[in-house]
């Protein structure tokens, strides 16, 4: 039922299925708030699992387009990073905001929580990880010519970066979790917390490396 128990206190755990996580929100059993959202973000980034991988080891297959002007190149690269930082941007903004707050309710009761407003914020998160997805297999659906080969290797390397970042925010929502679980469990008062975020890797030297080859190509 996605519930564990410690003597006498039950707390609920993440569940696999559709099925499940509606059952978990209707009974609503300890910490079942960060449960249900931790479950629905695992379920729709198993959905995306095969997808990613093959893009990050690059097994997406043959680019099915070319671009063969260096303006146009230049053009596609920064539009696609720019992409890249707006998801970044539009995920924080919405993760420090108040609708993701308000949905989990009082951060001391470990029970509180909108169902309806709980699994909205994590289709949303899981629209966003998808777009990203769509971001990076964009930059590498394209070719160009041998001398920009690099330069567009080096953002669907930027793309790859930040997916893989998205991807890993699932970890900091089941530590939320279990942070949570062990209070209840151990009938401590649950703590406020910091927002979360998505946690981006910069490579310094990567950006402005593509930066500067499409500065001259403009």
């Amino acid at each position: 039922m996605g519930m564990e128990r410690s003597d006498a206190v039950s707390v609920a755990a993440v569940v696999p299925t559709p099925e499940l996580l509606v059952q978990m929100t209707r009974q609503k059993p300890a910490c079942w708030a960060w449960a249900a959202f931790a479950s629905a973000l695992f379920q729709r980034w198993a959905l995306l699992e095969a997808r990613k991988v093959r893009q990050v080891l690059g097994g997406a297959g043959p680019p099915a387009e070319r671009i063969d002007r260096a303006q146009d190149i230049a053009c596609f690269v920064t539009e696609q990073m720019r992409g890249v930082d707006d998801i970044v941007a539009e995920v924080n903004a919405f993760l420090a905001g108040p609708t993701f707050a308000t949905a989990f309710g009082d951060p001391a009761d470990a029970r509180a929580g909108d169902a309806d407003g709980i699994l909205r914020a994590a289709e949303y998160l899981g629209d966003c990880y998808e777009r990203m997805l769509e971001t990076a297999e964009r930059c590498r659906s394209y070719s160009v010519p041998g001398p920009y080969a690099a330069l567009l290797a080096d953002c669907t390397r930027f793309a790859n970066q930040h997916l893989q970042d998205f991807g890993a925010f699932i970890n900091d929502v089941l530590a939320r979790l279990e942070q949570l679980q062990n209070q209840v469990m151990l009938c401590q008062k649950p703590t406020p917390h910091d927002a979360l975020r998505v946690r981006t890797t910069t490579d310094a030297t990567l950006i402005w490396s593509i930066l500067d080859r499409v500065r001259a190509m403009e």
